[in-house]
């Protein structure tokens, strides 16, 4: 009888739970979502006033075989990312959540990625993306920049970039 009760009154074992992915960060998916490239640091200038009524903050985002310099110029060749933030303040590099658009408002971001760029070329092939959402969040000593976008060929581009962005002097 007491080992009736028992089991009866036994949990369910954790075996059953559902199993998550970990969020991957640092990876971007394009394409068919199948191709990815890895990014590895980023920097950033001084805001600036933009072309509209928003503070234009620039950062650029790349991958392995990029570097900066001592000059703090980018050198080699791999995968970039530049987007262009749209605030409100030239006081520092805004959190928050970002459109994709061209209006160059506040609140408003672009992006424009290239997978193949050399620092000694002279062409480098960027694309664009149409619509979608960048978030921006402080991360510890850094950043948090999640993509979420439509490119101009129709692809998705998503992921986090999760890390420090220096700030160019």
């Amino acid at each position: 009888m007491a080992v009736a009760i028992t089991l009866t009154t036994s949990c369910d074992s954790d075996d059953d739970l559902p199993v998550s992915q970990p969020i991957q960060v640092n990876t971007f998916c394009y394409g068919d979502q199948t191709t990815n490239f890895e990014t590895i640091g980023a920097f950033r200038e001084e805001p600036q006033v933009g072309g509209g009524t928003g503070v234009l903050s620039e950062v650029t985002v790349y991958g392995d075989g990029l570097q900066l310099n001592d000059m703090e110029e980018l050198e080699g060749a791999g995968v970039l990312m530049q987007i262009s933030f749209y605030g409100n303040s030239l006081d520092d590099f805004q959190t928050g959540l970002y459109q994709i658009a061209t209006t160059e408002e506040p609140a408003d971001a672009s992006l424009s990625y290239i997978l193949d760029y050399d620092t000694a070329g002279m062409f480098n092939t960027s694309i664009a993306l149409e619509s979608g959402f960048i978030r921006v969040e402080t991360y510890q000593t850094g950043y948090a920049i999640t993509v979420d976008g439509i490119d101009v060929n129709g692809d998705e581009l998503h992921g986090i970039y999760l890390g420090n962005v220096a700030l160019l002097q």
